[in-house]
């Protein structure tokens, strides 16, 4: 039973790191784990300690593999930790083969299936890309700005502050050249040198 918990809890992990089922993944480990450690009984809170920190080694390992010493020590943690909770090598040793079994299965099986740590760094760089790439279209978009346009100080202007000149919501930083503008005053641009909008009273 305890092996079968332990084991729950890396196929957790693995879920979290090789599927983009991140949250479902470490909430199966988080529940596996608290009912592992309860189900067996803790009197401090030492064990869990080192286990976690452990575990956390041994995942920081598996995303920066050149490290390697995290990897070693993060096994030493999680062991320690798991024999303090128990109190017998033989079942450490036990529950820890079990799991590893389990979740070594479970890993062949979505690895077979095409998931990979390398697909999943792949939708990560993906969706930052994707990140950059609005941003970038919602700079050039921003920029699209030029002297006479009418629009509206979001902020007071003392004498910089934002404001937006469209219907869409984009917020521009701007500086008055009238002093003191108050918020939702009606502005106009003065002038625009490269990212520097000028603006006045309307």
């Amino acid at each position: 039973m305890e092996g079968i918990l332990l084991g729950l809890g890396f196929i957790g992990i693995a879920l979290a790191v090789l599927t983009p089922l991140a949250k479902s993944g470490t909430g199966l480990t988080l529940v596996s784990l608290a009912v592992y450690f309860w189900f067996i009984g803790i009197e401090t809170w030492l064990p869990v300690i080192l286990f976690t920190a452990g575990l956390l080694l041994i995942v920081f390992e598996i995303f920066v593999p050149e490290f390697g010493l995290s990897g070693i020590v993060g096994m030493v943690l999680l062991v320690s930790g798991l024999y303090l909770t128990i109190g017998d090598i033989t079942q450490t040793v036990r529950d820890l083969s079990l799991s590893v079994v389990i979740t070594s299965g479970v890993v062949f099986y979505l690895v077979k299936n095409g998931y990979s740590l390398t697909n999943v760094n792949k939708l990560i760089l993906q969706t930052n890309l994707q990140g950059l790439t609005s941003k970038s279209e919602s700079k050039e978009s921003r920029t699209a700005v030029s002297a006479g346009l009418e629009g509206l100080a979001l902020t007071p202007l003392r004498p910089s502050g934002k404001a937006s000149f469209d219907n869409e919501g984009h917020v521009y930083d701007v500086l008055s050249i009238d002093g003191h503008i108050a918020q939702d005053t009606p502005v106009i641009i003065d002038k625009v040198t490269g990212t520097k909008i000028t603006v006045r009273k309307k």
